[in-house]
């Protein structure tokens, strides 16, 4: 066999096993990069105010994909009015080993969440066990342009010191979805699907709530590009954002919920106390809801439309009914 042929015979398998050598110690030389910087992250502040830490790590994937477990996950965040938790027992962390514009996150175990509570009250906690919970984020360049987040089967109870065993809620399913636009605004769509309310927030409309949809826009969103940059904390995000006339402008918001089907329309903002503040407006079938309270036992007839109104003021929301005119049952 001459020479030339041999190199016809092993040069295509040269080529193939110096590419898989080359790309063994790309992927090595990330990983390593990744976990260099988790632990010079783990204990500090990665947005101002906000800090991250975890207990243990691992790193597989190989040969195209970075996927990173991470056990003991907390995140806290330090403001004026004290300390709010996130944590975690498992969070993953998914990207591709050669594009980091995309990461997909998911969640395990229990999920608990604090926040300060009134004044000389305990810390109020609150304990999420999702079936399923994936997120993701789209980057453009160094910043978030879009997020997904995805819960399946959500249950969530108030853990607090003394806390009513009936303060609960669940879900089929829930979601949220943000999105940059070049316009400086961010769509914002959400979504929970049969949802149960537990009887210590005593439903006035009773427990199962069909559907909640919202789509909409938060106007100003250039004022959160610091934020999305982890240049500025969450507190002086938002504040920024309010001053500079932030607004979330509801185009929707469908509620089908103990026979109230109806879809709300208006403009939230935020006080100073960053509560929301604002009203939105819609019509709705009184006959049908008053079926609906009685499980048919009252029907009603010539009501015409009401209106339903949900009121945002200094942290309570003041639901306002104009059920029109009221015919005799029959």
């Amino acid at each position: 066999m001459s020479y030339s042929n041999r190199i016809w015979m092993y040069g295509p398998v040269g080529l193939l096993l110096l590419a898989v050598v080359l790309f063994s110690v790309f992927w090595r030389v990330q990983a390593d990069t990744l976990a260099a910087r988790l632990d010079r992250a783990n204990g500090g502040e990665i947005v101002p105010g906000v800090v991250f830490a975890f207990a243990e790590k691992s790193i597989t994937g190989y040969p195209f994909r970075l996927d990173v477990v991470l056990s003991g996950v907390t995140f806290v965040h330090r403001a004026a009015e004290g300390e709010m938790a996130w944590r975690t027992e498992k969070l993953a962390i998914h990207f591709l080993s050669y594009n980091h514009d995309r990461y997909i996150f998911e969640t395990t175990g229990l999920q608990s969440f604090a926040r300060p509570g009134a004044p000389g009250a305990p810390q109020r906690v609150v304990y999420v066990t999702p079936a399923i919970a994936r997120a993701s984020a789209v980057l453009n360049g160094d910043r978030i342009a879009r997020f997904d987040l995805d819960l399946w089967q959500p249950q969530a109870k108030d853990a607090s010191l003394n806390a009513d065993p009936n303060l609960t809620l669940n879900a089929q399913r829930a979601q949220l979805h943000l999105l940059e636009r070049s316009d400086n605004t961010v769509d914002v769509a959400m979504k929970i699907e049969e949802a149960q309310v537990g009887a210590g927030y005593r439903p006035a409309l009773g427990s199962a709530i069909k559907l909640i949809e919202l789509r909409g826009k938060l106007v100003q969103g250039q004022t959160l590009d610091n934020l999305r940059l982890a240049q500025e904390s969450v507190s002086d995000a938002i504040d920024q954002w309010r001053q500079q006339g932030g607004t979330l402008a509801v185009e929707s918001l469908a509620l089908d919920w103990a026979g109230m089907n109806t879809t709300l329309v208006g403009t939230i903002s935020l006080d100073a106390e960053h509560r929301p503040a604002g009203a939105l407006v819609g019509a709705f079938d009184p006959a049908a809801l008053v079926a609906s309270l009685s499980k048919g036992g009252l029907k009603l007839t010539g009501m015409g439309q009401g209106t339903l109104s949900l009121t945002f003021k200094d942290g309570d929301v003041r639901v306002g009914v104009n059920s029109g005119g009221v015919a005799p049952a029959r």
